[in-house]
């Protein structure tokens, strides 16, 4: 993706509708979706998305980042029903190539509910809600190399290729990031 140099990054501009209620239950609501905050009762929509494995540990991480920061992960739904969830949270230690404190960016859609473009209606309202709500400096996502389709939505979301790392695991992956606007 070419160099934008000193413009601003894309401003994913779109109809969203903001709720903020008292009780903690945050939501999205774009043209076809409902991103909400996490539950200490969605493991079933985890396990419906991420599989079993790993699912009980993802919510309890969400959960404990919404409460400790005051942002974190989406439950994303289409008409009631669980297509896919959004990451948005500190990247934490143990990313080669990622300051812990970096705001990562990250989309995991249901198998079953692919290639409807769930996930990047999804992200450009994590996104920018994520920009208003902590400003950060910068977003970050990392991607398996193998992985064309989420490479090409970070490309479209306005990410950039700026080198490669290992994840936690010591998996090869591919660093993406996107300016913010603290970065001027």
């Amino acid at each position: 993706m070419p160099s934008r140099g000193g413009d601003d990054p894309p401003k994913l501009t779109h109809m969203v509708q903001r709720h903020e209620p008292q009780s903690g239950n945050r939501r999205l609501v774009t043209e076809r979706l409902t991103l909400r905050e996490p539950q200490p009762d969605d493991l079933a929509h985890y396990r419906l998305v991420v599989g079993e494995e790993g699912a009980e540990q993802e919510l309890r991480y969400g959960l404990s980042h919404w409460r400790a920061h005051g942002f974190g992960p989406w439950i994303v739904e289409e008409a009631g029903r669980t297509v896919g969830v959004l990451e948005v949270h500190y990247a934490g230690p143990g990313v080669t190539g990622i300051a812990p404190e970096e705001v990562e960016v990250g989309w995991t859609v249901a198998e079953a509910e692919r290639r409807r473009g769930y996930a990047f209606e999804a992200a450009r309202a994590a996104i920018d809600d994520a920009i208003e709500r902590c400003r950060p400096s910068r977003l970050v996502a990392y991607i398996r190399p193998d992985n064309a389709i989420s490479i090409r939505l970070a490309e479209r979301l306005g990410f950039e290729h700026v080198a490669d790392g290992l994840t936690r695991s010591g998996d090869p992956m591919r660093i993406y990031r996107r300016e913010g606007p603290r970065s001027r």
